[in-house]
């Protein structure tokens, strides 16, 4: 079985919230190992089978149904159980796969969920991929003199239409399709249609005349955005995905807008809405502003072992720790940083803040976190479905915890143009050290309440025992 985590919140992509690793076959419908799953022989049909499927997942995986007493000692107990349709559940099941959606309805956890085959596909590209844009991939700011106002091109998205048909940054709009514009608005109106639909733009570039044809097409919009503030570079990094406009997705968005704004001494990342993403994404992302051997971040992880039992092997639970480390010197470890974040901010992204205040004193501008420092793996089911389960508690290079608490700002701003001057002003300063914490008051964003199910905790470092690892990053 891979593993492979995700961090994401739960406000994002569709429900989810979670740092999250998968543990997948790359073809749903392959029959799984009799040593794994032992009792597949017995089940009668494919919805049985889900099920049994599933539960072994839990049993394997599922960080709290052993800690917490969550998961029942056979897989019978749940079949044939209709769901309660409560809201962690309600709306992602059908009734074909109901004693499923029963069974992961009765776990505390509310980002340990199930998402049966009609849905579990758009799920699946909403946490790895972003948006779908048709349009020309590019933008433009309105810009105003003394004498008359006109749209300048700001960004070219790479691999774009626009970049095909040989638009540059700092391009001049005169006119599209014949008609001189000087608005945004009108430029979005005219830049759109149909796939395959040819715009024609004319731009002035140096005071020469360029024509460009461009194909409208769809592409995948861009994760990460950079923009400048009284000449101080803001990288907002939107989300962590796999799939996005760079073909490296958010990870190599972000090692382009280092490139370019190589040589400034002070940089704000924007972490502003950031719901998370998966986690190899923004653990490069995090390595590339660090020093050799920084700690990113610490996993407990829970994952599938196997002992002897005489001379036959049975499969069970165990925790492992991995210390995720950078393994060289970061592009941009030599810049002063601010981080502004807000109540949205989650999981990767806690993770990146994180991995900066307790390596680096960056300080962060905004609001309190959203408080997640649990992962989720991901596994594409038996039949077409998808898991997504708790199986990690994340800790930072002090082996303490913002789960359920968030991170503190040093500066607490509400308003959001408030909070960029602040940031402006620390960027321009470029001397401000972190001297906030993490919250002290628990948020309650992680539990549910389910109908077999005993009282239990937030596991500690204590309870999970973990055994030491090492896994470098990059």
């Amino acid at each position: 079985m891979k593993h492979f985590y995700l961090l994401i919140s739960l406000a994002a992509a569709l429900i989810f919230s979670a740092c999250t690793q998968t543990t997948s076959s790359d073809d749903s419908n392959s029959q799984p190992s009799n040593e794994i799953f032992p009792r597949m022989d017995e089940v009668t049909d494919k919805y049985e089978a889900e099920l049994y499927y599933n539960y072994v997942l839990l049993d394997y995986f599922y960080l709290y149904g052993h800690l917490r007493n969550e998961l029942a000692d056979d897989y019978k107990v749940y079949l044939g159980k209709e769901s309660d349709n409560d809201n962690f559940s309600k709306g992602y099941c059908t009734s074909d796969y109901y004693d499923v959606c029963y069974m992961y309805g009765q776990l505390r956890d509310p980002f340990t969920q199930y998402f049966d085959p009609e849905v579990a596909p758009q799920v699946l590209a909403s946490i790895f991929e972003t948006h779908t844009i048709r349009g020309i991939g590019a933008e433009v700011e309105e810009i105003t003199d003394s004498t008359s106002q006109y749209l300048r091109i700001s960004d070219i998205y790479p691999g774009s239409p626009a970049e095909k048909a040989g638009l540059q940054i700092g391009d001049i709009i005169v006119q599209i399709d014949g008609l001189s514009i000087s608005t945004t608005s009108n430029f979005d109106a005219m830049c759109t249609g149909n796939i395959g639909d040819v715009i024609k733009i004319v731009v002035d570039r140096n005071d020469e005349m360029v024509v460009a044809a461009v194909i409208v097409d769809e592409y995948n919009e861009p994760s990460v955005k950079l923009t400048y503030q009284d000449s101080i570079p803001v990288i907002q990094i939107k989300k962590f995905v796999v799939t996005s406009i760079s073909d490296s997705g958010s990870y190599g968005e972000f090692l382009t807008a280092l490139k370019k704004t190589e040589g400034a001494k002070s940089t704000i990342i924007d972490l502003r809405g950031n719901p998370g993403g998966e986690t190899r994404q923004c653990n490069g992302i995090t390595a590339e502003l660090l020093s050799k051997g920084d700690t990113i971040t610490i996993d407990i992880e829970a994952h599938l072992d196997s002992v002897f039992e005489g001379r036959n092997i049975r499969y069970i639970q165990k925790m492992d720790t991995l210390t995720y480390t950078a393994t060289a010197d970061g592009l941009g470890k030599k810049r002063y940083y601010v981080f502004m974040a807000d109540t949205a901010s989650a999981s990767c992204a806690e993770l990146m803040l994180s991995a900066l205040t307790t390596n680096r004193s960056t300080p962060v501008v905004g609001q309190l976190t959203y408080g997640k420092q649990i992962g989720q793996i991901f596994d594409s089911t038996l039949y077409g479905g998808l898991a997504l389960i708790t199986a990690l508690q994340g800790f930072d290079k002090n082996w303490e915890s913002f789960h359920d608490l968030g991170i503190v700002p040093d500066y607490e701003i509400d308003d959001p143009e408030e909070q960029m001057a602040k940031a402006i002003e620390l960027a321009k300063n470029a001397s401000e050290k972190r001297t906030a914490g993490y919250g002290t008051k628990r948020l309650y964003h992680f539990s549910k309440t389910g109908t077999q199910v005993q009282e239990g905790k937030i596991p500690t470092l204590k309870d999970l025992k973990p055994r030491l690892r090492k896994a470098k990053f990059f």
